[in-house]
């Protein structure tokens, strides 16, 4: 009987124990860009770094990923950030993430990075030849 209680006891530990790390604390939110400095011309096939700020939610966001909409001359662009970490600090960062951006073709391309809702910094560049 004492075997039966002592295999109980041992497997209640052992269940408790399990490794159930189900909760990684990983998401993932669109954020307003701040700033955004960028040449005004460039030439055709010609990458160009434009450099975007934001501000993260708190110290666990960090730069994923841009996420682009439009037609390649009108460009709707906005940033994802990434939140990972169960415990962050309560500062609210400004991330500098790195834009590229090459044309295909000649003329006014207009790359509008939202800030808001319904707002954006648009940024204007002339493409020659």
């Amino acid at each position: 009987m004492k075997t039966k209680i002592y295999l109980f006891f041992l497997l209640a530990i052992l269940v408790s124990c399990s490794d159930d790390d189900s909760e990684e604390c990983i998401g993932y939110r669109s954020e307003n860009v701040t700033e955004v400095n960028s040449p005004s011309s460039v030439r055709i096939n010609e990458s160009i770094e434009i450099e975007v700020k934001f501000a993260v939610y708190n110290g666990c966001g960090k730069f994923e990923k841009f996420i682009e909409s439009g037609s390649e001359q009108s460009k709707i662009i906005e940033v994802q950030a990434k939140y990972e970490g169960c415990i962050c600090t309560d500062n609210i960062p400004i991330i500098t993430a790195i834009y590229e951006f090459t044309p295909s073709t000649i003329g006014e391309y207009e790359l509008k990075f939202k800030s808001g809702e319904t707002d954006y910094i648009t940024v204007n560049i002339a493409v020659t030849d």
